[in-house]
């Protein structure tokens, strides 16, 4: 992984006016011991629900919806979430998000987070899934108090793997840039692209295997969770042989990197890493 800068985009054959744009922004506050949405908007392909099952003490559970069935070329997909003042938030989705193979354009996905001072978000989305020549080009950045937490949940999968589809051509670029108290402390980057197949069978980029994810919690405390963390994963010698991972902590953080044959085992994966941090539990959808 390392830092990037996105090319300029490519001809395009779909028109512009068949392309969809998806918008959302929440913000929540927490008031007496409960967390309560403020400000809703909703454009375009985006939608957000608050199903009461996924209500678990103070926090209140977002579950975001995109009613086009997918990303094509051309699409782009904004998220913004602002948890104010001891707000919990959890934020996931209501399936996997497909992206389909582009016709050039690549897909935008954007994400903006921020929690105030004693607020807490847990990014938690289920996988993206990318066909073989889907262009996708991400963005993740947030901003938080000193004494907020954060915590990313991000699975991908390269190809429709239960079809035996791999990710052979097309392109993925990936930026994450946190901040807390408005100092950078993370900035993060992938790019993918070209002979997408012989970088993705090097053994030392993925050894051919098509899932990954990285979690990452960002927390006064983070760095004491670490031990559970790699209990729950039996690192470093008790990986099975589906499975890759690596966890590190420092400066208020914990990053965890997984590594998958398929979708499979890294779901299994993220779902002991989750519990393992004691801070929120999987999203109730997830079980459905």
């Amino acid at each position: 992984m390392y830092a990037i800068e996105l090319p300029s985009d490519v001809a395009a054959t779909i028109p512009v006016e068949r392309r969809g744009h998806g918008r959302l922004r929440i913000e929540a506050v927490g008031i007496d011991g409960r967390t309560l949405r403020t400000h809703i908007e909703e454009a375009g392909f985006a939608r957000a629900r608050f199903p009461l099952s996924g209500r678990r003490r103070r926090a209140l559970e977002a579950v975001l919806l995109n009613t086009g069935g997918g990303l094509t070329g051309g699409d782009s997909s904004q998220a913004i979430i602002r948890a104010a003042s001891s707000a919990q938030l959890v934020v996931t989705t209501q399936a996997a998000e497909k992206v389909h193979r582009s016709d050039g354009s690549p897909t935008r996905v954007d994400v903006d987070l921020a929690a105030a001072s004693g607020a807490a978000i847990d990014w938690m989305p289920q996988p993206t899934i990318l066909f073989d020549g889907a262009r996708l080009r991400r963005s993740i950045i947030a901003d938080v108090a000193a004494d907020a937490r954060l915590l990313l949940v991000e699975p991908v999968i390269l190809g429709r793997t239960a079809r035996g589809e791999r990710f052979t051509r097309g392109e993925l670029l990936d930026s994450w840039r946190i901040r807390r108290a408005g100092q950078l402390i993370y900035a993060d980057g992938m790019v993918l692209e070209g002979d997408i197949a012989a970088t993705l069978d090097r053994r030392a980029c993925a050894g051919g295997w098509a899932a990954f994810a990285t979690l990452l919690l960002i927390a006064p405390d983070a760095e004491s969770r670490l031990e559970a963390v790699r209990a729950a994963l039996d690192l470093p010698d008790g990986l099975p042989d589906h499975l890759d991972a690596g966890a590190s902590a420092w400066n208020g953080m914990v990053s965890i990197r997984l590594l998958a044959r398929d979708g499979a085992p890294l779901d299994a994966a993220i779902r002991r890493v989750i519990p393992a941090l004691g801070i929120t539990e999987v999203p109730r959808i997830w079980h459905s």
